[in-house]
């Protein structure tokens, strides 16, 4: 019964070497294959298993690396003998700090975003690197297991990115800057406007600008709605020379037609970018009760008449600018009577978009400045910014949203 229960021992150790053997070919298999550089090593350091993504990052064959210790992995990324992070996760009192940036731990396993300088020919590049301890079945440590990815695409993204994101907060805080903070009024009307920003910042803005500053025409004042071709810095910044310029102009000019024509000499000469502004920009009086107005490319305000309920369109009288120079504008009159409404505005309303990529589009605005015409210039405009906001409820903002109100009291 000896022999024979011996004999049973010894073959069932045979049978579980086996199965040990065809577990670590089953193993090697699996790593060989992987998309991503990996590479193993026993405790003693030496390499068991390299794979032939490793062989491609690094221009070594697995025969020329299997069985080398001593640190001979590191070569390739470091061209010295040094420990890798495969050493650093069988080491837990190592200084990993030391050797690597960004070391993230979870559980035994260390995880790190690192720079080579040099690999293969290839300066500067980013790697992304995962070490985990082996085990066998007995939970004891045999060695690790290193995988490595080439993020340098994807950190280069990352910064550009990060730049991108700079630049647009950098042309946010330019909008936001040239926007006023509180709406002058005269008197016999009341007067709201409001910008929201879209993410990816355009250049709409607006202006309220009052006559009397340098005792022009004491109750009058110029209403400027406009929207800057393009997005970003250049954006932002071609809608602040814009807007100082049709500013200045607007403050040496009583009638606006002759305003936007000198704006538009000054922008379109100085201006080398190729982009163009559309805008309304009108004169309220307070005597007259009247809007002279410029309709420079814009799309068309809209006057909703309180008698009858009427809606005009206040059309095109000349070309966008800073396309053309010496381009002639015209000036349109309007009276606005008590209770007459008159909304400027930018596509960014008409132009938002739903889920089902349907447009807000101008019917659906004239409807609701119809519906709310009785009330304050602050409450139609409210209104008009909730409706867009809830008919894209489910769709980014990619455009801003310029709108001004003015009502007749």
């Amino acid at each position: 019964m000896g022999a024979i229960e011996t004999i049973r021992d010894i073959t069932g150790r045979k049978r579980d070497e086996q199965e040990v053997v065809r577990s670590r070919r089953s193993l090697a298999d699996i790593i060989s294959f992987l998309p991503d550089a990996t590479f193993a090593i026993n405790r003693d350091g030496v390499v068991i298993t390299w794979n032939r993504a490793m062989e491609e990052l690094t221009g070594i064959p697995a025969e020329s690396m299997i069985g080398k210790g001593d640190y001979e992995y590191s070569l390739p990324f470091y061209q010295e003998r040094r420990l890798m992070l495969a050493n650093l996760v069988l080491m837990p009192e190592a200084e990993v700090d030391s050797l690597y940036t960004h070391v993230n731990r979870e559980g035994d396993t260390l995880v790190v975003d690192t720079f080579i300088p040099s690999i293969r020919g290839k300066s500067g590049r980013y790697f992304w690197a995962k070490a985990s301890p082996l085990y066998d079945p007995d939970g004891n440590v045999t060695g690790a297991i290193e995988t490595i990815r080439d993020i340098t695409e994807r950190r280069e993204m990352e910064g550009k990115l990060a730049r991108s994101n700079a630049e647009l907060q950098i042309a946010a805080d330019i909008q936001r800057s040239f926007m006023p903070e509180v709406i002058p009024q005269i008197r016999g009307f009341d007067i709201a406007a409001r910008t929201v920003m879209a993410k990816e910042v355009g250049g709409d803005f607006f202006d309220v600008i009052p006559f009397e500053i340098i005792a022009l025409s004491k109750g009058t004042l110029g209403l400027l709605v406009a929207d800057v071709s393009g997005k970003g810095v250049p954006a932002a910044l071609f809608m602040a020379l814009s807007r100082i310029v049709v500013r200045v102009n607007a403050l040496w000019h009583r009638d606006p037609a002759k305003a936007i024509f000198d704006a538009n000499n000054i922008i379109t000469e100085d201006s080398k970018s190729g982009m163009f502004v559309t805008l309304f920009f009108g004169a309220l009086s307070e005597s007259d009760r009247t809007l002279k107005y410029v309709n420079a490319g814009h799309n068309p305000p809209v006057v909703v008449r309180s008698r009858d309920g009427t809606l005009e369109e206040l059309l095109p009288t000349g070309m966008a600018i800073g396309a053309d120079a010496h381009q002639e504008y015209a000036s349109r009159t309007i009276p606005i009577g008590t209770g007459d409404v008159v909304v400027i505005y930018t596509d960014g309303v008409t132009d938002a978009m739903n889920a089902q990529e349907k447009f807000f589009g101008e019917d659906r605005l004239y409807t609701i400045i119809r519906e709310n015409a009785r009330l304050p210039a602050q409450e139609i405009l409210d209104r008009i910014l909730s409706e867009v906001r809830e008919f894209s409820k489910d769709m980014p903002q990619f455009d801003d949203i310029t709108v001004l109100v003015v009502k007749g009291n």
